[in-house]
């Protein structure tokens, strides 16, 4: 029996939200068995010897990024992907009751401003659903996705925008939605404009890190090197800032390279507690209380980042005013973005009759005032912050015409 259009399928049943499936994978040491999605989380918080990886997705527009060495094997770039995708597939197939050859997978708006690289990001996105044994694969640009979920329940047509808020990339359409339009499957004719920028939770947790948490792991100290004072490099440094980086530093080098600067730090305490973030893999977990630090400033107006791991103990103060001051050249990157897509369709902000915001860093409060500001608050609506996205794929794959 076919399933009503937009219903979001339960595909991680043991996920406290089993319609959202963490594009995470873990694989453990001495076995060849690969987990994903929660089971991934907590098999790898539960012994964490192996190479857990995220946010594979942002690295498909790189052309430098081929394989990476799991279990003395290279493994490609589109065949992790793949691998994702099966496991989503699998699911998806046992909630639903049938097979499925067919998918509709969102994409960002862009993968990256270079187009080349745009383009790289794409063909390895198709690779790997075909990889996951798809014979039939749509991409769809995610504000897009988000857009139908909005339309199914509006009485009469809108000029809509469209702000869509990954992890990795914030995507903006303006779109033209509506009772006109609904079910109709080429909506390219309703599409004015649509942009998107590098920057989403990620980034914003990242920017926690750079400003409250790095000097803890040695960001700021200096160690003596053939008799001269020289700063924590860089090529360390800038991986605790990208936590989908944080398990490419689990290697022999890495470790040799730390044991030498403990030798002649200033910061003794920082670089055991790095050492331990790396050695231990302990990378998710410290993202995990970043994260949740930044979901309380979004009601509360102060919290603390608290981690308590091997070496590593920290009871971090944050308040808001802080987040939003970090964040605020990530917030003109989004006003510059919007301003560009509304420019692009050749409207004005006041022909615009609804802003549709979408994902999780659309709940950060500084991010709902850029918009509130900008537009007026009797125009902003919201849905579920991360299955709207689903839901509109699974709409415009029931789409015809």
């Amino acid at each position: 029996m076919a399933l009503p259009s937009g219903v979001v399928l339960p595909i991680d049943p043991v996920a406290a939200e089993p319609r959202l499936f963490r594009s995470v994978l873990f694989f453990p040491e001495g076995t060849r068995e690969v987990f994903a999605g929660t089971r991934a989380i907590d098999e790898y918080l539960a012994r964490a010897d192996g190479r857990f990886l995220q946010s594979l997705k942002g690295w498909l527009a790189s052309a430098s990024f081929r394989s990476t060495n799991i279990r003395n094997r290279a493994i490609t770039l589109e065949d992790l992907c793949g691998s994702l995708l099966r496991r989503i597939r699998e699911q998806a197939e046992a909630a639903a009751g049938h097979s499925l050859e067919r998918a509709v997978i969102g994409r960002p708006a862009l993968f990256s401003d270079d187009p080349e690289a745009d383009a790289l990001a794409e063909r390895r996105l198709r690779a790997a659903a075909l990889a996951a044994g798809w014979t039939e694969i749509e991409l769809v640009i995610e504000p897009i996705a988000a857009a139908l979920a909005y339309e199914a329940d509006l009485k009469r047509d809108e000029l809509v925008l469209v702000g869509d808020f990954g992890a990795g990339t914030s995507d903006f359409t303006l779109m033209r939605l509506g009772p006109s339009g609904r079910g109709r499957k080429d909506r390219r004719g309703d599409i004015l404009a649509s942009g998107g920028v590098a920057i989403g939770g990620d980034r914003i947790d990242a920017a926690i890190m750079r400003h409250k948490l790095l000097p803890h792991f040695g960001g700021g100290s200096t160690y003596d090197a053939f008799g001269k004072r020289m700063p924590m490099p860089m090529a360390i440094l800038g991986k605790l800032l990208a936590w989908h980086e944080l398990s490419f530093l689990r290697d022999r080098t890495t470790e040799e390279m730390l044991d030498r600067i403990l030798q002649g730090t200033d910061a003794p305490k920082a670089i055991e507690a790095l050492q331990d973030l790396v050695s231990e893999n302990l990378g998710y977990r410290l993202f995990r209380a970043i994260e949740a630090a930044k979901v309380a400033l979004s009601k509360a107006a102060h919290t603390q980042i608290r981690f308590d791991e091997a070496r590593i103990q920290l009871d971090e103060p944050i308040t808001r005013v802080e987040l939003e001051s970090f964040v605020a050249p990530l917030l003109e990157r989004f006003a510059e973005t919007v301003s560009d897509v509304i420019r692009r369709a050749g409207v004005d902000d006041a022909q615009i009759d609804a802003i549709f915001l979408t994902g999780g860093t659309s709940q950060i409060p500084s991010v709902h005032a850029l918009f509130e500001t900008r537009f007026g608050g009797d125009r902003l609506r919201s849905a579920d912050a991360f299955t709207s996205v689903a839901e509109g794929l699974g709409r415009s794959a029931g789409a015809t015409g």
